[in-house]
């Protein structure tokens, strides 16, 4: 479901970090989390927010988020395992700061 950037709720929390780009996460007043993508829509690039799901926790929205990031969604083909190997090393080394 895609919705409008100013929709969030003025009272949440936005926990948001470079390396989890496009990925942020909320969590609301009541301490539920919500994980959301940044995207971009349409013929006048409107940007939207898409839900990604409700976790309990903040440490299951955060594995959410670094799932997404692992998805290797700007490469469906690696020739070599080493290929493969880096890029997971690359994205990895860029969420070791936020594991908790």
């Amino acid at each position: 479901m895609l919705r409008n950037p100013n929709s969030l709720p003025s009272g949440d929390t936005i926990i948001e970090d470079p390396a989890m780009e496009p990925y942020f996460i909320t969590r609301s007043q009541n301490h539920e989390y919500t994980v959301f993508e940044r995207v971009i829509k349409g013929e006048n690039n409107t940007p939207y927010l898409r839900t990604l799901g409700y976790p309990s926790q903040f440490r299951r929205a955060l594995k959410m988020v670094m799932k997404e990031l692992l998805d290797f969604k700007d490469q469906t083909k690696f020739n070599t395992l080493d290929e493969y190997f880096k890029k997971w090393e690359k994205i990895t080394s860029k969420l070791d700061n936020l594991s908790i």
